[in-house]
């Protein structure tokens, strides 16, 4: 009798925890902090930010997605394209890179982020939601504020 009261309940309390645990979305909010770091320097005409984050932010989308493939695949590979010492090559990286993220966020439902359109250089970049001020990562200083928030890629 002992075991009918302890052991099942027990048994079917550890189940529905594992079913739980295998159906949870793998957690994106470290990926769009790497990304906004290297979002922010590049808006800051800095190098060092960028090829600090673009490492670690794939290696994060490597691992959330594990098996997986499309969205994920597609951060780690145009992730790695950030990688220099120049910014004009890590702004032209950044626009792949944030139109792989732009659709990370509609594939995962991350609700974050904001999308933005640049129309000197026709590429989108992300901001937090809590960010209200465009910051152009394709100009930096020279041209901060060029740009507008926008429903979706073209």
């Amino acid at each position: 009798m002992l075991i009918h009261k302890v052991l099942i309940p027990a048994l079917l309390l550890f189940a529905g925890t594992t079913a739980r645990a295998e159906a949870a979305p793998p957690p994106t909010a470290p990926l769009f902090a790497a990304y906004d770091e290297i979002h922010d320097a590049l808006a800051a005409d800095r190098v060092a930010g960028v090829t600090a984050a673009a490492p670690r932010l794939a290696a994060l989308a490597n691992a959330a997605g594990e098996g997986a493939d499309g969205a994920y695949v597609e951060v780690v590979q145009t992730a790695k394209k950030l990688d220099g010492e120049e910014l004009e090559p890590l702004r032209t990286s950044f626009a792949e890179l944030s139109r792989a993220m732009a659709r990370l966020a509609t594939a995962t439902g991350f609700t974050g982020t904001q999308l933005y359109h640049c129309p000197m250089v026709k590429a989108y970049w992300l901001q937090p939601t809590s960010d209200t001020a465009v910051a152009n990562p394709y100009y930096g200083s020279s041209m901060s504020k060029c740009g507008s928030r926008v429903n979706g890629i073209d």
